[in-house]
């Protein structure tokens, strides 16, 4: 019973809960109107940053990479409030939320549905590498 009631608060599917609700507000705020001339230009960034956030941290260390990836991600969102760059905070937000949702699994599987519905709305993949790494050779 106690148990039960302490998982709506703090554990997975509240850390889920959580995740998709924050997603789904900036997915929905950037479809609005006041985001209209940034909102392709925020996907372009945001699949660039999962992408390399992918490929450089979590692909390569399975024990750290989850760590170093937010870590990473943290310094630039931090980086980027201090210029007031809202399309490069949009979309680091966005990748948190994503890798977040990443780790946390099955009960986020909305937070990142989402996110994936936004990037392939806006900023499609037209080729196997989507341009945030170089080319692998071939």
């Amino acid at each position: 019973m106690i148990k039960s009631i302490l998982n709506r608060f703090v554990g997975p599917e509240a850390e889920g809960r959580r995740l998709t609700r924050d997603a789904a507000y900036i997915v929905h705020a950037l479809t609005e109107e006041h985001y209209g001339p940034i909102r392709a230009e925020v996907a372009q960034d945001l699949r660039k940053d999962i992408d390399y956030t992918m490929e450089t941290f979590v692909r390569k260390d399975e024990t750290y990479g989850f760590k170093r990836a937010m870590d990473n991600l943290s310094r630039m969102h931090n980086e980027a409030r201090k210029r007031r760059d809202q399309r490069a905070l949009t979309s680091l937000t966005l990748a948190i939320i994503y890798l977040k949702a990443e780790k946390v699994g099955a009960p986020a599987q909305a937070a990142r549905d989402s996110i994936l519905a936004y990037l392939e709305e806006w900023a499609p993949v037209t080729e196997e590498n989507s341009g945030a790494m170089p080319p692998t050779p071939g």
